[in-house]
């Protein structure tokens, strides 16, 4: 009989009012898909089913020192033992670098969910052992909930501590390790003989000193004994670096443990913070102030329920951070019944591109903005992601990357912002138009008007290195010698993998939609916007002269578009300056709100597409028939480094966020007609299926191989991929 776990949450959680995964683990060997929770602030706990730390990244909390970057983690593992009338249970799961797995605790792992809270139940001989991890938005904390629950021959029931209270009732003792590594989350820790981490301990609370700056973590407990340790545990190993070619190993810190004895139905709550002391932590307080979010998010989005919706309405709540010059620790933190009202939320938002080494971005935060704020109905959120990249700008460039700040990073260290993407500041349009279509916010619109005016000016000008319009056919050129203007621009060595000087074909789709979005916007009389007669005229030239010139990236001979035209000498190939590459940039001017090509082009291109980059988990970067494609990301080798990783990203590795920009050329060409509907579905069937079974659950993976079985690669949840899940998701439920 397998224990009752949603009936177990819902007993304890009466507002608990939306659908709970459950997985059940084989015994015989690891489960080794991925969790997460998140902060709100960037910081965030992930790890295994099994328990395995498995990347650098797995932690049980990280923080970011400058909010939402410069990422440590501060409090690596905590690993229990559990003790039954004498009988020992490891509950962990180690890889070490010997090879040796121990201990084994995934073959006590009866079940799992990821909701409202990474919870696990453990089957000892007969007995449950409940552990729950949770972080509160807004705050960096974690808390850690354990509950033994006695006689696995009766399903759970609310008297069951009662039941199990007699004089049967067996001997119980938890005892939990906290091991500590403090490093930035892309590092690694090596022991030495150095004495580390002195404390300070006190009779609930032990504050633990990380490094010579003073940063602190604090961990609490409720009950028990806390005894101090200084041990070094040498050697976990990382498998999945070991994978990606990376460092793979590393020694953690035990800094104490907490030992206490355990009444059944009794929850024993730990708690760790940075920086911050906790008092007295209690985990089901904070899971309680955990689901009323979750609830109020659910509820907001005003969609059909399903595990799935509920699921991906959550995931999409995991990217959405305060941009970096708004420190403010508990924003957005659950107070009462009044859930995230608007005052609570920052005038500026970003988005991180993803978990868990992403930094936030502006092209995600943009392209993700339709699906992770509008088909979730989080209209405040999307205006304060407007705002802030519409001045994170310097002239025609709006930022597409935050950099973490020098390390060691102190009160004084300021992230940067990185100015290098040109299709950053067009899809900026392309979001002020889906946010006005559904929101009609025409005072936001107003104000954003002036920097898609300046944006406009500024290329006029010319005085962004490396970007001209080309005058004879008023098309976007691009050349910078290391640098790459649109999403194709992986680099090692600050060499793009990619080149594509010249003038590519989604930058100029871009470049048309947004001229168009511009005067559309002027001419809305609902807007009543100022706009001098020569700038209407300017604009109105423009998009004439681009719609035509767009017919140079027509390729006859494959019946599609060119992916680069007029390349510059050294980088074409041999005769006309024009890349023939069949890639999936050239959707866009087929996706696009107004574009430039006529129907029949647009059936031709969404064919070539259709027969060569199609794939259940996304659309390839580069056809199968090209000479330079690659069938597996890191060119098939089973340690890629990070060269080989590059070298593949866009050579055929399947991205899932194309398949949104599918889907829009689908219903641009053939409109909501029946047959589309159902290819619509078919198409996220999939995805849907990955967010619920594979990889990181909860999550949609960055990218996936380029032939089957299209493996999930890359980063195991990514913002634009989650994003345009939603975004079809909310569409196709309203059908």
């Amino acid at each position: 009989m397998t224990f009752g776990l949603i009936g177990w949450l819902k007993s304890r959680h009466k507002a608990l009012d939306y659908e709970i995964p459950v997985w059940y683990p084989s015994r015989d060997k690891r489960d080794n898909r991925e969790w997460l929770m998140v902060n709100g602030l960037g910081g965030y706990s992930m790890g295994t089913v099994c328990g395995a730390s498995r990347r650098r990244y797995h932690c049980v909390m990280a923080s970011a020192l400058a909010t939402p970057v410069a990422r440590n983690i501060v409090l690596s593992r905590v690993e229990e033992l559990v003790t039954i009338n004498g009988t020992q249970y490891e509950l962990a799961t180690n890889a070490w670098a010997s090879g040796v797995i121990s201990p084994t605790g995934y073959k006590l792992l009866e079940s799992f969910t990821n909701l409202p809270c990474p919870t696990w139940v453990y089957d000892l001989n007969g007995h449950y052992l409940i552990k729950r991890l949770v972080m509160p938005h807004g705050r960096n904390e974690v808390y850690l909930g354990y509950t033994f629950l006695p006689f696995s021959n009766m399903p759970y029931s609310p008297d069951l501590q009662e039941a199990g209270a007699g004089a049967d009732t067996p001997e119980v003792k938890l005892t939990t390790r906290f091991l500590v590594g403090f490093r930035n989350f892309h590092g690694q820790v090596k022991g030495s003989s150095d004495d580390r981490y002195p404390q300070f301990v006190s009779p609930n609370q032990s504050m633990v000193i990380l490094s010579e700056t003073g940063k602190r973590l604090c961990l609490a407990w409720k009950e028990g004994q806390y005894e101090t340790q200084k041990q070094w545990w040498w050697d976990y190993k990382w498998v999945e670096e070991a994978a990606r070619g990376e460092p793979d190993s590393e020694d953690l810190f035990l800094v104490g443990t907490v030992s206490m004895k355990m009444e059944p139905g009794k929850e024993y709550s730990l708690g760790a913070s940075f920086e911050n002391a906790i008092s007295m932590p209690d985990t089901n307080k904070v899971v309680e102030e955990s689901i009323a979010r979750q609830s109020f998010l659910v509820r907001r989005a005003s969609l059909p329920r399903s595990i799935k919706t509920d699921m991906l309405v959550l995931a999409c709540d995991q990217f959405i951070v305060p941009a970096f010059e708004e420190q403010q620790g508990n924003w957005g933190r659950p107070t009462g019944v009044s859930l995230l009202p608007a005052e609570n939320i920052p005038e500026y938002l970003s988005v991180i591109e993803g978990y868990p080494w992403f930094n936030d971005s502006g092209r995600a935060a943009l392209t993700s903005l339709p699906g992770l704020c509008l088909a979730t109905r989080r209209f405040a959120e999307a205006k304060a992601i407007l705002k802030n990249f519409s001045r994170r700008r310097q002239g025609a460039l709006i930022a597409n990357r935050t950099l973490d700040p020098p390390r060691p990073v102190t009160s004084q260290s300021r992230p940067a912002l990185e100015f290098t993407s040109l299709d950053t500041s067009l899809w900026f349009a392309w979001s002020c138009h889906h946010y006005y279509r559904i929101t009609r916010d025409k005072e936001l619109i107003k104000e954003l008007f002036e920097t898609l005016l300046d944006i406009y000016g500024s290329l006029q000008n010319g005085t962004t290195p490396g970007v001209t319009i080309d005058k004879r056919d008023g098309l976007l050129h691009t050349d910078l010698p290391g640098t790459e203007f649109s999403w194709m621009d992986a680099r090692v060595a600050e060499i793009p993998i990619t080149p594509r000087p010249g003038k590519a074909v989604e930058l100029n789709a871009l470049w048309f939609n947004f001229l168009s979005t511009i005067l559309a916007f002027a001419q809305d009389q609902e807007l009543n916007l100022s706009l001098p007669s020569s700038l209407e005229k300017s604009l109105k030239e423009a998009i004439e002269t681009v719609q035509a010139s767009m017919q140079r990236f027509w390729n006859e001979e494959n019946s599609c578009l060119y992916d680069v035209i007029d390349m510059p000498p050294g980088v074409a190939d041999k005769g006309p300056k024009k890349d023939s590459s069949v890639r999936p940039n050239q959707l866009l001017a087929v996706a696009l709100p107004f574009r430039a090509l006529s129907r029949e082009q647009e059936k031709s291109i969404l064919h070539a597409v259709e027969s060569q980059l199609v794939t259940p988990m996304g659309l390839r970067t580069l056809s199968p028939e090209d000479g330079q494609y690659q069938a597996s990301y890191g060119c098939g080798f089973d340690h890629a480094d990070q060269y080989h990783r590059d070298l593949s990203y866009h050579q055929g590795t399947v991205w899932p966020w194309l398949l949104g920009i599918y889907m829009e050329a689908l219903l641009n060409v053939y409109g909501p007609l029946p047959e589309t509907v159902s290819r619509i579905r078919i198409l996220l069937s999939p995805m849907l299926e990955h967010l619920t079974q594979e990889a990181l659950l909860g999550g949609v993976s960055e990218i996936f191989d380029g032939n089957r079985p299209h493996l999930p690669r890359g980063c195991p949840n990514q913002a634009q991929a989650v994003a345009e899940c939603m975004r079809w998701q909310n569409w196709l439920l309203k059908q």
